[in-house]
């Protein structure tokens, strides 16, 4: 049956019965005109056997044999079959715009190479209806070919006039992936002015851009925090979620001694390096973190990252190994086999982006370190082709013990990382922060439940409190940027900064309650939808008070988890 869900299949699979079906019909006429003893030329017995489409027979008066039988109904079918198939073709493209056309609470991908295929297929898996957009007809013809869940259509998606098409005013979700930084930028800025004219949403369309670039993305990210309107833009970029990833998957400071080691700093390893060196901050916070960074360029890539994020220079305490291990010299392996013997690695990532150059390394590491004892991590983009000679199928062996692969994009191409926008990530720590503070004895509130089971409508009231931060922070002279500092933050709100944060957010909540019916009550009725915190500032109780006061002081932590921090502007 999977060969029936792609149109060349189709094809193939009518080819296969119209030959059966003529060998047939040949073979019937044939054997009816030698049992009549009227021979009959082939070209003719073809002719009576394509008549036979038409419902038009022109053989003998005499009994037909068993093939002529089957003959005669399948042909008219196969017939009525192609002709259809043949109309599915042709108008295909009319179709698949009635389908968009109609779409309401969609979601739209922009971009459908590698990531953005992987991505839209993620989304139709949860569930999602997905319709897919790119410039280049065989990404979409790709997609189309192998998936039939997801209407594509070839275009621009920079122009606003396409995304209007695309019903983008009324979609859930923007996902942009085309694999140019600049494009996708674009592509938001033309979403937000198609979903601009449309003030009909009750909810901000939410636009996920993916980076490749981290730095730019972190940049960005204020940028994302100071939007309103129509549009939430949030920026993210797969290495640096998959840097995390990996992290986790792959602890790099267990045991007594550490030193890892990373080699390759493309844009991938430099996010791995800005993660190794925050999660040393947060585990060792008294001593520098040793490391060895090997790369053609290490010195001149940690110079950069230094200077794009001071706090790394503070805690981390670098080798830098300069050897293009693509085409070495002579002095650079010298080099890396000295830090090996003297400065053992306790902990290896290789991530270069040719993948035999890093599984070859991998080897070699492997066959020069303690057999087993040294974790090596590989970056693979998948976790087929040249993985599976690092991680076998179940119940094989290991030919490389030791060694490991990452699998960026199956890891990295999930709707988790769209999801995880800075406004999501705070929104997500606002109802952490907010279940940490509800009474364990207490089943009074309708939102005790995890983040992931929360429905739009009730993540929206977080995604609005996050709003209201900012808007918070403005009104006391401060702005959010991006972290610089991993440890304590360098602000600290004055007693009379924290009543006014404190007094803002709950106006906020009043505001938000009433205009949802509640009102005033002695005792809190979900039914009847009373509160009896629903008064005033002036006229909250001490309780009360104290709480929200505890919760703007416990905010810097929470931006920090995020990474950001609120600064004077």
């Amino acid at each position: 049956m999977r060969l029936l869900r792609s149109s060349r299949g189709r094809w193939y699979a009518l080819a296969a019965l119209w030959v059966v079906v003529l060998v047939l019909g040949i073979g019937g006429f044939l054997q009816q005109a030698d049992d009549a003893g009227e021979p009959r030329p082939f070209l003719d017995t073809l002719y009576l056997t394509l008549q036979l489409a038409t419902l038009d027979y022109s053989g003998s008066s005499g009994p037909m044999n068993w093939r002529l039988e089957v003959a005669r109904f399948t042909v008219p079918i196969m017939a009525a079959s192609t002709v259809l198939q043949t109309a599915s073709v042709v108008f295909a493209a009319e179709v698949n715009r009635w389908r968009i056309s109609r779409s309401h609470g969609h979601t739209v991908v922009a971009g459908l190479g590698e990531v953005g295929r992987r991505l839209a297929r993620s989304l139709a898996d949860a569930g999602e209806r997905v319709v897919g957009i790119d410039p280049d007809p065989a990404h979409v013809d790709a997609v189309r070919g192998s998936d039939d869940r997801i209407a594509v259509i070839v275009g621009d998606p920079t122009d606003p006039a396409t995304l209007a098409r695309l019903r983008v005013e009324r979609a859930r979700r923007l996902v942009v992936a085309t694999g140019e930084d600049a494009t996708n930028v674009a592509v938001a800025t033309a979403a937000a002015q198609v979903a601009d004219g449309n003030r009909g949403r009750r909810t901000a369309l939410r636009c996920a851009v993916q980076l490749s670039d981290a730095e730019l993305a972190t940049v960005l990210r204020t940028a994302d925090l100071d939007a309103h309107g129509a549009v939430r833009i949030g920026y993210f970029s797969l290495h640096e979620r998959a840097a995390r990833a990996l992290l986790s998957e792959n602890p790099p400071f267990e045991g007594d001694s550490h030193r890892p080691m990373v080699i390759g700093l493309g844009r991938f390893g430099r996010s791995l390096v800005l993660a190794l060196g925050q999660q040393w901050a947060h585990q060792h916070s008294h001593s520098k973190l040793p490391l060895t960074l090997v790369d053609a360029h290490a010195g001149g890539r940690w110079a950069e990252l230094s200077l794009r994020h001071p706090g790394l220079a503070q805690v981390a305490s670098p080798t830098l190994i300069e050897v293009d291990l693509g085409s070495p010299s002579g002095a650079g392996m010298e080099q890396l086999a000295r830090a090996l013997e003297e400065q053992a690695p306790t902990w290896v990532a290789i991530v270069v982006d040719d993948e035999p150059l890093a599984l070859a390394n991998a080897v070699f590491l492997q066959q020069r370190l303690p057999r087993g004892a040294v974790p090596i991590v590989v970056r693979m983009g998948s976790a087929a082709g040249l993985g599976t000679l690092v991680d076998p199928v179940s119940g094989s062996e290991r030919s490389f013990p030791g060694v490991r692969v990452f699998p960026l994009l199956d890891r990295t191409c999930t709707v988790a990382s769209i999801e995880g926008g800075v406004r999501e990530q705070l929104a997500e720590a606002v109802h952490e922060d907010y279940l940490a503070s509800l009474d364990p004895a207490s089943t009074a509130s309708e939102l005790r439940r995890p983040w992931a089971a929360l429905d739009d409508d009730e993540r929206d009231l977080s995604r609005r409190r996050v709003d209201g931060i900012i808007d918070d922070l403005a009104a006391v002279g401060c702005e959010l940027v991006p972290l610089r500092r991993w440890g304590a933050p360098e602000l600290a709100f004055t007693d009379e900064e924290t009543e006014r944060l404190a007094s803002r957010e709950h106006q906020r909540w009043y505001d938000d309650r009433t205009a949802a019916g509640w009102t005033h009550g002695d005792v809190r009725d979900n039914d009847t939808l009373r509160n009896p915190l629903l008064v005033p500032w002036e006229r909250l109780g001490d309780d009360a008070r104290r709480d929200n006061l505890e919760a703007v002081r416990a905010l810097q932590p929470m931006l920090a988890r995020a990474g950001f921090e609120a600064v004077r502007s």
